[in-house]
């Protein structure tokens, strides 16, 4: 009896021993946030800046910004900016003024923007344009 459970301890010593030898190391992940940041494209827009009726170009830059970011924030990033509630008054030291009858005419995508750039969430790809225009 005792040479059957030495027999026994031996063989499940040499189980052990083998299913030891051909364990693979486990691989090393890159942290979450290095995935995350390897994974997500770097999202841009395009935005111009012109005056009276985008006669008169005045700068053109592509903006890099987050998902989520706004184009008040990606303005800010970007310019320096003045803004009056949630709209933009002042764009690298133009100003929009009521002496001279100026705002900023806001256009996303061919398309006139109803509200402040405060309001607008940028989506990759969006084509945004700032015009000094007068009122009447």
């Amino acid at each position: 009896m005792k040479k059957l459970i030495s027999l026994l301890s031996v063989f499940l010593l040499a189980l052990l021993a083998a299913c030891g030898n051909t364990a693979e190391e486990p691989k090393k992940e890159a942290p979450k946030s290095e995935q995350a940041a390897d994974e997500a494209e770097e999202m841009k827009a395009a935005v111009t800046l012109t005056k009276n009726e985008m006669a008169e170009k005045v700068d053109s830059k592509e903006v890099a910004f987050e998902e989520g970011q706004t184009l008040m924030d990606a303005m800010k990033a970007n310019f320096k900016v003045e803004e009056a509630g949630g709209f933009i008054s002042g764009i690298d030291g133009i100003m929009a003024s009521d002496a001279d009858k100026t705002y900023w005419h806001l256009i996303v995508n061919g398309e006139d923007a109803m509200t402040g750039a405060n309001e607008i969430e940028l989506k990759d790809g969006d084509k945004v344009e700032f015009d000094l225009r007068k009122y009447e």
